[in-house]
């Protein structure tokens, strides 16, 4: 059986700008609905990464004739993930900064608020704390967090789902 080519860039850019429709529109949903930091919108984001990962690398193989190697599939996923984390990072960069710049004084009360659930907290650490967080909230750190983050994720993600979505070409032998 012999396998087919298929470009891995074309078709992860192909996945990545639909996997960073798919977390935007989240992001809208929960940011309409006045949750922009909710653990709801958390976990679903890592839910339809993961899903879309395997997605991009089932896709990937049927385009291969059905077969992919186990460093395929790696490829597929994490390049799909970073395409997806510069779309949805600049998407970030603007709702921060352009749409609702208000957003960033909301996250800096939600960080605090979480910090006083954790409880045992001094004044001075918690404004220390703050500060820190504070320089990590402006939007174009968040977006270049944001990149990378999303490449460390994909590769994670992608070193897992590759063991199940690889299919090895079986070697026909004739005698």
């Amino acid at each position: 059986m012999e396998q087919k080519s298929a470009s891995v860039w074309k078709s992860s850019i192909m996945s990545g700008i639909y996997l960073a429709i798919v977390l935007i529109l989240l992001s809208v949903i929960f940011y309409v609905t006045g949750n922009p930091f909710s653990k709801l919108a958390q976990w679903l984001t890592y839910a339809i990464l993961i899903a879309g990962v395997v997605l991009a690398q089932v896709n990937y193989k049927k385009a291969l004739g059905g077969t992919m190697t186990y460093g395929q599939a790696l490829a597929v996923g994490l390049l799909t993930v970073i395409f997806s984390s510069i779309i949805s990072s600049i998407y970030t960069y603007l709702l921060y900064s352009v749409i609702d710049p208000s957003l960033q004084e909301q996250m800096r009360l939600y960080t605090e608020e979480q910090i006083v659930k954790k409880g045992n907290v001094s004044e001075e650490q918690m404004e220390m704390a703050l500060e820190m967080a504070t320089k990590f909230q402006t939007p174009g750190m968040m977006a270049v967090f944001g990149i990378f983050g999303g490449a460390i994720g994909g590769l994670v993600i992608s070193l897992i789902t590759a063991i199940f979505t690889q299919k090895k070409p079986q070697d026909d032998f004739t005698e």
